[in-house]
C-alpha cells in the first residue's frame, strides 16, 4: 500500500475545484491493475487528501510509480486552473498600477489570456499551458518521490519560482502587445483624418507586387508613378520598417479615390491595413490579365504597362 497527503488551504473554492479535478481524473484515467483511493479531513486550517493506493498484483517496475503521478497529474491540473489566473491577476494589476492603466484590465485581459495559451508562429520560446502543466507535474512528481505529505500552498510559493517568473514575462509581453496594437489603432485613426480631410491627387492606383521592389505603383493611364523619396527608402540595404508601411505612406501622398490591390490574395494582411486606413477606397483584383499570369514587373528603369 502507498499513501500520500495532500494538504490545501480550506478555501471552499480551491478544495471544491481540487475535488472535482481528483473525481474526473479517477474516472478517465485507467490506473488498473492499481487502485487508488482518497479520503478527506480537516487538519490545522487545512483540508488534508489523504490517498491511498494498492495493486491487485505486486507492483513493478511501472506500476510502483502510478499512484505519485496519479497525485502529481491533479495538482498539476489545479495549478493551471486556479493558482495560475489568480497569480496572473496580480502580477497584472501590479504592472497596470505602475502604469496607471487600471481601468484598461478589461481590454488588455485577452492579449494576458492569448499570450498564456498559445506559442509563437515561429515556434519560440513561448510557452503553452500544456508545456507549462508538464513542468509543474515533473516538479511535484519529484517532490513525491521523497516526501509523501506536500504542502500545495509552501510548494506554490517555494518550489514554483521559475514557473511564476515564466508566467510574469508572459503578462508582461501580453500588455506589450495591447500597447502596440493601441498605439496602431491611434496611428491609423489620425491617418483616415488626415485623409479624409487631404485633397485627392490621384483618380485610381494600382498597386502591383514586384519582383525588383516589394510594389509598383501605376495611375488609371497605366503609366508608372514614381516617388523618389519612397524608392530611395526601398533600396536601402537595412530597412527597419515593413514594406507595407512605405506603401501605406505613398499611398497617403498620392490621396487617391481609389486603391486597386491586384494579386491581393497573396497579402491577406495588407489587404486588411490599407482597408482599414482607406476605408472603401479599397479594391482588390483577383481576376485581370496580370493576377491571372501571376505576372511580375520585372525592369525597374523601364517598366512595362499594366
Amino acid at each position: 500500500m502507498q499513501t500520500f497527503r495532500v494538504l490545501l488551504e480550506n478555501v471552499p473554492e480551491h478544495c471544491d475545484t481540487y475535488r472535482a479535478i481528483v473525481n474526473e481524473m479517477t474516472e478517465r484515467v485507467n490506473t488498473a491493475p492499481v487502485r487508488i483511493t482518497y479520503r478527506e479531513q480537516e487538519e490545522n486550517g487545512y483540508l488534508l487528501f489523504y490517498f491511498q493506493s494498492w495493486c491487485e498484483t505486486e507492483y513493478d517496475a511501472q506500476t510502483i510509480d502510478w499512484a505519485r503521478a496519479f497525485v502529481a497529474l491533479t495538482l498539476a491540473e489545479w495549478v493551471i486552473q486556479v493558482k495560475e489566473p489568480n497569480i496572473m491577476e496580480e502580477m497584472a494589476a501590479d504592472l497596470l498600477a505602475a502604469e496607471q492603466m487600471e481601468t484598461e484590465w478589461v481590454e488588455i485581459f485577452p492579449y494576458i489570456q492569448r499570450m498564456c495559451q498559445e506559442v509563437e508562429p515561429d515556434g519560440g520560446e513561448l510557452l503553452t499551458a500544456t508545456t507549462r502543466k508538464a513542468n509543474v507535474y515533473r516538479k511535484v512528481f519529484t517532490y513525491l518521490e521523497w516526501e509523501r505529505t506536500i504542502n500545495v500552498l509552501g510548494f506554490v510559493r517555494f518550489r514554483l519560482q521559475e514557473h511564476w517568473n515564466e508566467l510574469f514575462e508572459l503578462v508582461e509581453t501580453g500588455i506589450d502587445e495591447y500597447l502596440e496594437d493601441k498605439q496602431y489603432e491611434e496611428f491609423v485613426e489620425l491617418l483616415r483624418y488626415f485623409i479624409a480631410v487631404q485633397e485627392t491627387k490621384q483618380e485610381v492606383v494600382h498597386v502591383v507586387p514586384s519582383v525588383d521592389k516589394p510594389f509598383h505603383l501605376y495611375d488609371k493611364k497605366g503609366d508608372r508613378l514614381w516617388l523618389e523619396q519612397l524608392d530611395t527608402v526601398l533600396n536601402m540595404d537595412e530597412q527597419k520598417c515593413r514594406d507595407e508601411d512605405y506603401l501605406v505612406s505613398a499611398l497617403v501622398t498620392l490621396a487617391p479615390e481609389s486603391i486597386v490591390l491586384h494579386m491581393a490574395s497573396e497579402k491577406p494582411g495588407l489587404v486588411q491595413t490599407i482597408r482599414s486606413i482607406f476605408d472603401g477606397r479599397l479594391i482588390t483584383c483577383h481576376s485581370c490579365s496580370l493576377c491571372l499570369s501571376e505576372r511580375r514587373v520585372l525592369d525597374g528603369n523601364n517598366p512595362s504597362k499594366l
